[in-house]
């Protein structure tokens, strides 16, 4: 499953930067855990998992990203 930042991460921001990865590559998450935080012009938000799985990054710390981005993949 894929791991998408959508508008209600973001509120009314059009972008943000992977600020930092809470996780590591490769490891067992749980469902609703936050993997990774996110950084806006006027917050920082953590996105969680949509299931348990592995996860397995698309996307780095560092990358500016836009609603809609798939920044991981859960398996």
């Amino acid at each position: 499953m894929d791991v998408v930042v959508d508008e209600k991460i973001l509120g009314s921001e059009t972008e943000a930067d992977i600020s930092e990865w809470l996780v590591e590559e490769g490891s067992q998450v749980a469902e609703g855990q936050s993997l990774a935080e996110l950084e806006t012009s006027k917050v920082q938000v953590e996105v969680p998992a949509p299931m348990t799985g592995v996860v397995t990054f698309l996307a780095a710390e560092g990358d500016v990203i836009e609603p809609g981005a798939v920044i991981a993949r859960i398996a």
